[in-house]
């Protein structure tokens, strides 16, 4: 794990995200995150990155010097000393927002929320590998049972945000759905003719 900043570091006005994660590797969720970091105005805000186990060699797509990627190590199954780690993290960087992904990492706004963080999101990025349809009830009363820590649900489809609504049972009040975008500037149409000069001319 990255050590923790200097005081100079937490003292900083723009606001810090910190960006909880399972593990920093190639995908979609990773990608995901690596672009809002890199996009996001640097003069605005600073960012952390906390990986419950570990990161890779995919940090290094991460633009900006001034973000830090944690690691808390996290042991399969029930792990409470990950807990403290993360309290302990959040306590010495004070981040203004902790955002979770997906159901792995829902469990990190608990010591998010003892540690006082004032603004806790949740994001739902896509369905378990262990819950392709949505129909877990454990998964589904976990969400529930974590909703009055979170702020904001973020659901990132139509149909993630139903489930939220109809069987995690999240208030409308807190959910909002965005979807994923395409950098328009990178992936665009080219501009050469599809057709053969001459073939449609009248």
């Amino acid at each position: 794990m990255c050590a923790l900043p200097p005081a100079a570091d937490r003292d900083d006005p723009r606001p810090l995200i910190a960006h909880v994660i399972y593990r920093l590797q190639v995908g979609g969720l990773e990608n995901g995150v690596v672009n809002l970091v890199n996009q996001m105005p640097a003069d605005r805000y600073r960012h952390a990155i906390v990986c419950l186990t570990e990161s890779t060699d995919f940090r290094q797509r991460i633009e900006r010097s001034d973000v830090e990627v944690y690691e808390m190590h996290k042991r399969p199954g029930q792990d409470l000393g990950s807990w403290r780690r993360l309290y302990r993290l959040f306590r010495a960087i004070r981040p203004r927002i902790v955002h979770t992904r997906n159901i792995g990492c829902l469990e990190a706004q608990i010591p998010a929320w003892l540690a006082g963080v004032p603004c806790r999101v949740h994001g739902e990025h896509g369905w378990d590998v262990n819950d392709p349809d949505g129909s877990n009830r454990k998964y589904q009363w976990l969400r529930r049972l974590h909703s009055p820590l979170i702020h904001r649900f973020i659901a990132l489809s139509r149909e993630l945000e139903h489930y939220l609504l109809s069987r995690a049972g999240i208030g409308r009040e807190k959910i909002s759905r965005i979807y994923n975008g395409v950098d328009n500037r990178r992936f665009h149409p080219g501009k050469s003719d599809l057709l053969p000069p001459g073939f449609a001319t009248t």
